[in-house]
C-alpha cells in the first residue's frame, strides 16, 4: 500500500494547471489499513471528506486543488474501497465506516473538524455527526438526503456492476457513456483511481469484488426505517451545508429542499451543470458552494442554538410519588396520574416559551 509519497494532477476546468499537490498516507481501523490522501497545511482548518460507492478519496482531487491553500483535506479510502483494505469478513454496515471514521480521527489527534460526505459517505458522515457531535463544527452533505431516487440508484449499480475485467480503454468508455459531463482526460485520470491491473493484462475495479457478487455477499448500509432515518437528519447539531448537483438522478430537489427545511441550521446549494458527482463536474461551483458557507459560519451566520433548558417544576417528584401512593390505594388511576404529570410539564413549557417571547418582543422595543 502507498505511503508517504506524493502526486500531482492537473485539471482540465481551469484555464491554467493547477500544481497543488496531495501526500499518500495510511491509518489503521482495528487490523484494516486505511488509505487516504492529504491536502494542504498541517496547519490549517480540517476537512475530513467521505466519499461515495464504488470510488475512493481520489473523487474530491479537483476540490483539493482549489482549497488547499486554506484547508488541511484528509480524503478517506473508506474501507472496500480505492487503496484501504478490504474487510475480512465483508463488513461494511454504517457502524463499520463509522467505527472508521473514529479511529481515524483519534490516530491523527483531532479534535474537531469539517466532516464532508458524498452519497454513501454522506450517510457514513450524518451517522458519524450523530453519534459524535462534539466532534463536528459543520457538515457538508454532497447530493446525499434520507431518500433517494431509484432509478438513479439502479444507474449506478448497472454501471458498477457492468462486465468485471476490461481493457482500460473499454472501462474509459464506459464511463464516458455514464458521465456525459466530463472530458476524456478527467475521466481516464479518475478511473486510473478507481481502477487495478491483472495479471492476464485486463483492469478490474478496486472496491471489494464482493459487491458485485449480489445480495449476501457482504453485510452494508443500517437498519434504520425510513423515518428513522430522516429523524437522525433532523436531529444534526451542527451547521449544516446541502449540495445537490442541479441535474442529479440520485437527490430530487423536492427532498432536498425538505431535508434542508427540516434540519436546524441548514443550508441548500444546487450547482448548475453537475450531476450525482459534483466535486468533479462542476469543481468551481462545488469549491464556492463549501468556501462560501465556511466563510459565512467564520462570521456567525449559524449561530448556536438556545441551549437554555426548558424548566420542571421542583415538585413533579413530589406529583409522582403522590399519585403512586394513590395508585397503591386506588388501583386503576395511572392513566390519570399520567395525564396530571404529563400537563404538568406543558404547563411549565408554555410558561417558560411565553416568558421567552415577552422578553424578545420587549428587547425590540
Amino acid at each position: 500500500m502507498p505511503s508517504g509519497g506524493s502526486s500531482s494532477a492537473t485539471s482540465s476546468w481551469a484555464p491554467e494547471p493547477l500544481t497543488a499537490t496531495y501526500r499518500e498516507r495510511t491509518a489503521t481501523s482495528g487490523d484494516l489499513r486505511l488509505a487516504y490522501q492529504e491536502w494542504g497545511p498541517d496547519d490549517g482548518p480540517v476537512i475530513l471528506a467521505l466519499h461515495g460507492f464504488g470510488v475512493s478519496g481520489h473523487m474530491f482531487d479537483e476540490f483539493g486543488q482549489r482549497a488547499a491553500d486554506r484547508f488541511r483535506l484528509i480524503n478517506l479510502d473508506q474501507r472496500g474501497h480505492g487503496d484501504s483494505e478490504w474487510s475480512p469478513d465483508g463488513d461494511y454496515t454504517r457502524e463499520a465506516f463509522v467505527a472508521d471514521v473514529e479511529a481515524v480521527r483519534e490516530e491523527l489527534g483531532l479534535e474537531r473538524f469539517i466532516l464532508m460526505g458524498h452519497s454513501m459517505g454522506g450517510l457514513n458522515a450524518v451517522e458519524y455527526t450523530f453519534q459524535h457531535p462534539e466532534r463536528v463544527s459543520a457538515l457538508v452533505l454532497v447530493d446525499v438526503g434520507p431518500e433517494a431516487a431509484k432509478e438513479g440508484v439502479d444507474n449506478i449499480m448497472r454501471f458498477t456492476r457492468g462486465p468485471d475485467e476490461l481493457d482500460f480503454d473499454e472501462f474509459v468508455q464506459n464511463a464516458m457513456r455514464f458521465n456525459t459531463r466530463r472530458t476524456e482526460e478527467n475521466i481516464r485520470e479518475r478511473m486510473r483511481h478507481r481502477l487495478r491491473p491483472l495479471e492476464n493484462g485486463k483492469w478490474t475495479w478496486k472496491f471489494d469484488k464482493r459487491f458485485r457478487e449480489g445480495e449476501g455477499a457482504v453485510r452494508s448500509g443500517s437498519q434504520l426505517s425510513s423515518d428513522e432515518l430522516w429523524r437522525r437528519f433532523r436531529e444534526l447539531a451542527p451547521p449544516v451545508l446541502l449540495i445537490r448537483g442541479e441535474q442529479s438522478d440520485i437527490l430530487s430537489q423536492e427532498v432536498a429542499e425538505r431535508t434542508a427545511g427540516e434540519i436546524r441550521n441548514a443550508r441548500l446549494v444546487v450547482v448548475p451543470g453537475a450531476g450525482h458527482s459534483v466535486p468533479g463536474d462542476n469543481p468551481d461551483g462545488f469549491t464556492d458552494a463549501i468556501t462560501g458557507f465556511l466563510a459565512d459560519l467564520d462570521e456567525g451566520a449559524f449561530p448556536e442554538p438556545d441551549a437554555t433548558p426548558i424548566p420542571i417544576p421542583e415538585d413533579i417528584e413530589e406529583l409522582r410519588s403522590g399519585w403512586r401512593e394513590r395508585e397503591r390505594r386506588f388501583p386503576g388511576v395511572p392513566l390519570i396520574a399520567g395525564i396530571a404529570v404529563g400537563l404538568a410539564a406543558v404547563a411549565a413549557t408554555v410558561a417558560f416559551v411565553f416568558s421567552r417571547f415577552r422578553r424578545g418582543r420587549s428587547g425590540e422595543a
